[in-house]
């Protein structure tokens, strides 16, 4: 009987994913129409809030407190909550 070797697995990566471009925050959304999905958003527009009024998504966001962050694939984002659940 002839084996075949299998490739040895990818190594895990050593270097970081890299930071968010400057001025841009990488959000994670809990809930609500963009459940799951990570946006990069423009660091300026954040505040208490993050309101999307259309036409694709309509939700308000807010920041958990205490704040948390998620690790992405490309990076760690912040972790912001659907105030409608």
């Amino acid at each position: 009987m002839t084996t075949t070797p299998h490739p040895a697995p990818a190594a895990p990566r050593s270097d970081p994913a890299p930071a968010a471009a400057e001025g841009v925050t990488r959000v994670a959304h809990q809930g609500g129409p963009r459940n799951g999905t990570v946006a990069e958003v423009a660091t300026a527009s954040l505040s208490r809030y993050l309101v999307y009024d259309g036409p694709r998504w309509i939700g308000v966001y807010v920041r958990t407190d205490p704040p948390r962050s998620l690790a992405t694939p490309d990076g760690p984002a912040q972790v912001w909550v659907s105030v409608h659940g």
